[in-house]
């Protein structure tokens, strides 16, 4: 289980009065280089994470890449999380994630590089690390999952200047309380299921490294028993109403009893399954997933 942040509170160095964040200073000098109108190469080239762009796209950096995501759930005594991203090409922007904090919280999050996906996988690869590391390097000092998207997007603000930008779903659970807070930045999609009803979450609001001051949105619950949460990032050229309302109507005519015992890799395999039969072979249907349930 991948569970150390790429950045975190071991790597951000500390000064009298001042707090220095090493991926804010990859994006500040991408900015100043705008500024001087030498704007070199995209700003991912500048954030090489684990060495995937020296690698091309090959098998190597594929499991490079591959090894960055979760490779089992965290056993919770109150929560059970599933993940699961599909890679139409060898390397890919979309991603899911999840990280357990100090304080009985779990971070999960899904997403993906917007628009650059075929036409440089390598790029998409290094934008969505530069994203999951900015969330994950920011969840320690929020509750919100708006405010973690809003800290976020500042720290990525610059995005746009090579023609980047990332959709994203992150949910912060309390373990031990089943209290969530979730956020959608694009068109990420989520929902809150219950027996017999699957309501969506999020809004519109803008993807990641769009506006550096937007102030992103969340919906707070509490996650009763047997509830579940659905983050989905998928391309949505490639979606339908049509798949949309699939996914919601295999969960809303579950039985009482099948919906109480269905686990989180179960709800998964509804939601993958449905994803899989859609698109077929379609190189512009990569797609992640995570289901998070209170047992």
């Amino acid at each position: 289980m991948n569970t150390s942040p790429t950045i975190d509170d071991r790597t951000l160095t500390r000064e009298p009065g001042r707090r220095t964040d090493p991926l804010r200073s990859v994006v500040t000098e991408k900015r100043d280089e705008h500024a001087r109108g030498n704007p070199g190469p995209p700003l991912a080239a500048g954030f090489r994470g684990p060495a995937i762009m020296s690698l091309g796209a090959g098998p190597t950096a594929a499991r490079r890449q591959r090894a960055q995501l979760p490779t089992f759930a965290p056993l919770l005594e109150e929560v059970e999380l599933a993940g699961w991203s599909s890679h139409r090409q060898a390397i890919s922007g979309n991603f899911h994630d999840w990280l357990l904090l100090d304080d009985s919280r779990v971070l999960v999050t899904v997403g993906r590089a917007v628009g650059i996906e075929l036409v440089d996988p390598i790029e998409a690869a290094l934008v969505a690390q530069a994203t999951w590391t900015a969330i994950r390097a920011h969840a320690r000092h929020t509750s919100d999952a708006g405010t973690l998207l809003s800290l976020a997007a500042h720290t990525l603000w610059p995005l746009p200047a090579a023609g980047q930008q990332t959709e994203a779903a992150v949910a912060l659970i309390d373990t031990m309380g089943g209290y969530v807070s979730v956020a959608v930045a694009g068109d990420c999609l989520a929902w809150r299921i219950r027996a017999a009803t699957c309501e969506p979450l999020g809004g519109q609001q803008p993807p990641l490294g769009t506006d550096h001051n937007f102030p992103y949105r969340s919906y707070e619950s509490e996650l009763c028993l047997r509830e579940r949460l659905v983050l989905v990032a998928d391309n949505p050229l490639v979606r339908t109403e049509k798949l949309v309302a699939s996914i919601e109507s295999d969960f809303t005519h579950l039985d009482a009893e099948t919906h109480r015992r269905m686990t989180a890799p179960e709800a998964l395999g509804l939601v993958r399954q449905r994803l899989e039969h859609h698109s077929h072979d379609d190189p512009l249907a990569a797609a992640s997933v995570a289901v998070i349930r209170r047992r």
